[in-house]
């Protein structure tokens, strides 16, 4: 029985962390909307819940498998079950005490560099167990793909939208695209328009990368509690709770990332024109990642896309604050495997292992 109540804790754990990456993430959508006086921020954040939850359930399951493979069968599947379960644990608590940290302090890391790093640090911290071989707890063939895909895909971000934004701004005249949104007034009804679909754009792209993250983790738990899920099809109920979790999540705690994207890259508030280039450029870089199976960070694409329209505009950016985003982006990943490798060793003592 007290495993039972352990696995619904693994369970509550990972819908946790698919809660907090909602509302972490939520600003990466809705920021450009909200700004500009598109919608209200609660429409906006309702809006987005609503495509995260649909990006997860119709996008397949591929970067969840992505997720499963970074860890060998044998490290999931082992007796005593304790063993198993150190794994487990530790990967989740390292997930959401990183995420709830970063977004205490509203600086937008990335919710994926999280999730690998503590997913690397427990199969490193098992590799360095007696009899093993060090390294061995990882797949590295999956975990140079991740990494490659995490590297390039800000910088793909910046770069293409710095050239779209000078491509797309030299040729208008329409000055109300290219200024922040006076106080009071909104957008014209072509160019709300334009922002509400690309809000639904990143929403629903989120959903398709994100959202299967947490389902990779969920086949990560019934794996390790249930050695026949190795290799299963993903259960309707595992897809239905996730996005049920990334949505909800979704609609709440958006409001400290929200500033950071709207008020604290650029030195002027974020345009419509910025926005809407950043975020189609975001939505289409994450939903090809999604389609070859690579997690990659909402956070990272759209951050450095909001950057890139900053720099390709002329107006600058805060120095300040994107040196803080740049020393979340980096302090993320090893600071996850350390904290998940912590905890891995903790826990075996906790459950009596040497």
């Amino acid at each position: 029985m007290a495993w039972q109540y352990l696995f619904y804790l693994c369970l509550f754990l990972a819908l946790a962390f698919e809660f907090v990456n909602g509302f972490h993430d939520t600003a990466n959508a809705v920021a450009t909307v909200i700004y500009t006086r598109t919608l209200s921020a609660t429409k906006a954040v309702v809006l987005s819940g609503l495509f995260n939850f649909i990006g997860v359930l119709v996008t397949g399951t591929a970067v969840a498998n992505g997720i499963i493979k970074l860890l060998p069968p044998e490290v999931l599947v082992q007796v005593p079950l304790e063993a198993s379960l150190s794994v487990v644990l530790a990967a989740l608590i390292s997930s959401v005490l990183w995420n709830l940290s970063t977004w205490y302090l509203g600086i937008p890391a990335s919710s994926s560099h999280t999730l690998i790093g503590s997913i690397l640090g427990v199969g490193l911290a098992h590799s360095c167990l007696p009899g093993k071989v060090f390294g061995g707890g990882v797949n590295w063939a999956k975990a140079q793909d991740v990494g490659l895909s995490l590297l390039l895909s800000p910088l793909i971000g910046l770069t293409v939208v710095y050239l779209l934004y000078k491509l797309i701004s030299s040729r208008i005249t329409n000055e109300k695209l290219t200024t922040p949104v006076p106080e009071g007034e909104t957008p014209p009804g072509s160019v709300r328009m334009t922002l509400i679909l690309t809000c639904i754009g990143v929403s629903f792209a989120h959903g398709s990368n994100d959202g299967q993250k947490g389902v990779g983790l969920i086949m990560l738990i019934l794996t390790a509690f249930y050695p026949e899920y190795a290799g299963a099809t993903v259960p309707l109920w595992v897809m239905v709770s996730v996005a049920l979790s990334l949505g909800v999540g979704t609609t709440v705690g958006w409001k400290r990332i929200v500033v950071t994207l709207g008020e604290r890259i650029g030195k002027t508030h974020l345009t419509p024109l910025q926005g809407a280039v950043a975020e189609v450029t975001a939505a289409t870089t994450i939903l090809a990642s999604s389609g070859l199976g690579l997690p990659v960070s909402t956070t990272q694409v759209l951050s450095s896309g909001v950057a890139g329209s900053m720099l390709a505009a002329g107006s600058g950016i805060q120095s300040g604050m994107v040196k803080k985003i740049l020393l979340a982006w980096v302090l993320t990943l090893p600071v996850s495997m350390g904290l998940s490798m912590v905890l891995f060793f903790l826990i075996r003592y906790m459950f009596g292992l040497s």
